[in-house]
């Protein structure tokens, strides 16, 4: 529930990043509340450094060094082709190995015991990121995740069909069913949530017949002049014509590849205009009258449910005044370069939390004019309304719903029968919440509910539905956002899992790391429980296990200067929460290893030989045990400042250690000797992170 603020600049990638952190972790990650949270998981690292650290290490993972690193976004796209095709040539060949047989999926599905709010612990899964309704039948629900692809269900959510596993992106940053034809589905690839866990798309998807065979066609990323202006980037919104499928406006923002931009060369972001989208080969035209054509992120865009002419969109323009909303009144004009905007509401701020917002609108029976609702990052979280279709905007609320993770953490929507019944979520201090008086005041409900708000859609057949999406999947309310229930079924898997370590006899036991979802244990029944807190980093567990019940397994949390090592149990009934006994430094120097020196936010974790098998930690040094932790030995000095980020041990010989580091060296020894040698003295190694 950790994000890292990613700012964006009209130069067209990202220069900077400001790092924000809350104080609100009860019962979710490290809640200073909690008596089962020990004390070196509280307060023993400064926010800055925190965000920092997972930042770097997510970058890291993808082979990015540093901020002047440049990731050519087509290489991605290039190398999935190059892999299908040479799956599908190892199947013709009929090749007995991996690529050909078959795969069993073993979840979790989902996990049993979330980390939620408030109230008991119910099943989550990952981030859920767009959620969209039918517009006649509120039991077909497509649900888009932030790597896990587009879940369909046709039951109000009892059962689940991923329908997008062979797209070339599963990030899903937008969903929007055409209102006149619901059979037809566009959605849009990328998550366009600023953070350093999202991940860019390649465009735009169509699917024809989508609450059946659902046939993919796609992606769709051209404009006239063929072009390709989204690959690289993430939608933030698919809105479709009210009357004409054919029509649809996108907005896309920065597509994240770590902290850094995914590319320098990515194409210009905006909002772009489709009168083809129907047809084999749809064209997008970008509506360059939306200030000056600037290259800037559009995180969100709506229309007058009534007029499609009238398009609001919120920007994220850094320059001077050039934040806030903006108004089109001719969004439909035949040609694109004459749509023109005007300024509405003026946000004058350089951070991407503050200039972010989502909009939803409604146009009761009667009224002249639409009315918006914006919740828009302004002031930590304030609500803003306009009943005149954009053109003047009224503050409801200052109520900081979305803190410092506005950038990440908020969503509305309004009952649309209802203008003064809105939705509105956050970051941890307000989950979901409800207004019966246009958002003037709010009632949250949030038991049950893992924390950090994406989505949030009201069934427009059946406005009592309420459907939820946060970082631990998808929930749905049947009495107007009073209660929520867990849609997380068997069928809806989602995890994002960071590592994964099996028994050595029996193959249904294993243990593994996620990304702000603990780390799970998949038990010998074939059932996962989440066996401790937080973001799960790297598993290890000892292989000389002879039972299922006396298991040595150790776990990394997250690690920082004053916050260096692991977790270890000695038996399956005390891996739970709280039970997990923490080697290392927690603010003072301990077991062995000291506080201070650079480590990475998922510092490694490897096993060698022997019995017990001896344990590896790597941060700026290499430490070594062979007693369960309790004493380390430093095997390697402290090498070229960069910390360790991943260790090969010999599984025959303990003394053969080999470890890489963040810039991309190599050391090693045969003989156990300290100092390690530079087995990479002519610099063949790139210099970025090995893995």
């Amino acid at each position: 529930m950790m994000k890292v603020l990613l700012e964006s600049t009209t130069a067209g990638f990202l220069k900077h990043a400001v790092f924000f952190f809350f104080l609100f972790l009860v019962q979710i990650s490290f809640g200073q509340t909690n008596p089962d949270i020990p004390d070196f998981a509280r307060y023993k690292i400064n926010k800055e450094e925190f965000m920092k650290r997972r930042a770097a290490a997510i970058a890291k993972m993808r082979g990015i060094a540093d901020s002047t690193t440049i990731i050519d976004p087509q290489l991605r796209i290039d190398a999935i082709r190059q892999m299908e095709a040479q799956e599908e040539q190892q199947r013709t060949a009929g090749s007995n190995n991996l690529i050909g047989d078959a795969w069993v999926p073993i979840g979790p599905a989902p996990i049993p015991n979330g980390q939620v709010a408030a109230g008991p612990s119910t099943a989550v899964s990952g981030r859920v990121i767009s959620i969209a309704v039918h517009p006649t039948n509120p039991n077909i629900v497509y649900a888009g995740t932030a790597q896990g692809g587009l879940y369909r269900t046709t039951n109000g959510g009892t059962t689940w069909t991923p329908i997008m596993d062979n797209a070339q992106s599963l990030a899903i940053g937008a969903i929007a069913i055409s209102p006149s034809s619901p059979e037809t589905v566009y959605v849009g690839t990328g998550e366009p949530n600023f953070s350093a866990d999202s991940y860019f798309g390649v465009g735009v998807y169509r699917i024809d017949n989508a609450s059946t065979t659902a046939t993919l066609s796609g992606p769709f990323n051209l404009d006239a002049g063929a072009a390709n202006i989204f690959s690289g980037r993430a939608i933030g919104k698919i809105i479709v014509h009210p009357t004409n499928p054919a029509v649809i406006f996108v907005c896309s923002t920065s597509g994240v590849g770590g902290i850094i931009s995914a590319s320098g060369t990515t194409p210009s972001r905006g909002i772009y205009r489709c009168d083809n989208a129907t047809a084999a080969n749809p064209v997008f035209n970008k509506l360059t009258g939306f200030i000056g054509n600037l290259n800037v992120s559009v995180h969100d865009i709506a229309i007058d449910p009534a007029n499609p002419n009238i398009l609001i969109a919120i920007p994220i323009a850094t320059g001077v005044n050039q934040g806030g909303i903006y108004r089109s009144t001719n969004a439909l004009d035949h040609i694109p370069a004459n749509v023109t905007f005007t300024q509405t509401f003026i946000v004058n701020s350089t951070s991407t939390s503050t200039l972010n917002g989502e909009l939803t609108a409604i146009h009761p029976s009667g009224d002249v004019d639409a009315t918006f609702y914006a919740a828009l990052g302004f002031n930590g979280g304030t609500v803003q309304r306009s009943i005149d279709g954009g053109l003047t905007w009224t503050q409801r609320i200052d109520n900081n719903f979305c803190g410092g993770q506005c950038f990440y953490d908020i969503a509305i929507a309004v009952d649309p029968t209802n203008v003064n019944t809105v939705y509105l979520g956050g970051d941890p201090s307000l989950v979901a919440a409800k207004s019966t008086n246009g958002g003037t005041s709010f009632t949250e409900s949030k038991s049950g509910v893992h924390v950090d708000t994406h989505a949030l859609t009201v069934s427009e057949s059946d406005p009592t539905q309420v459907w939820l999406g946060t970082d631990g999947g998808v929930y749905k309310s049947t009495n107007s956002g009073t209660t929520w229930t867990n849609q997380n079924t068997a069928q809806f898997s989602a995890t994002q899992f960071m590592s994964i370590d099996v028994h050595p006899t029996d193959p249904n036991f294993s243990l593994g790391g996620t990304q702000d979802n603990g780390t799970n244990w998949y038990q010998p029944a074939g059932t996962w429980f989440r066996a401790d807190f937080g973001d799960g980093g790297y598993a290890v567990i000892d292989q000389n296990a002879t039972d299922n019940v006396n298991v040595r397994m150790y776990h990394t949390y997250f690690n920082a200067a004053t916050l260096q090592g692991y977790g270890t149990v000695a038996t399956t009934a005390s891996a739970t929460e709280g039970n997990w006994a923490f080697r290392g430094c927690n603010g003072v120097s301990g077991n062995g290893i000291p506080c201070g020196g650079a480590v990475n936010f998922y510092a490694p974790l490897e096993r060698g030989p022997g019995n017990p098998n001896t344990i590896y930690y790597g941060a700026n040094i290499l430490y070594r045990y062979a007693d369960n932790g309790t004493n380390h030995t430093a095997v390697s000095q402290s090498i070229s400042g960069s910390p360790i980020s991943s260790i090969g041990i010999s599984p025959q010989n303990d003394n053969i250690r080999i470890v890489g580091l963040n810039d991309g060296n190599v050391y090693g020894t045969s003989t156990g000797a300290n100092p390690l040698l530079n087995l990479d003295p002519s610099n063949t190694i790139p210099n970025v992170s090995v893995a």
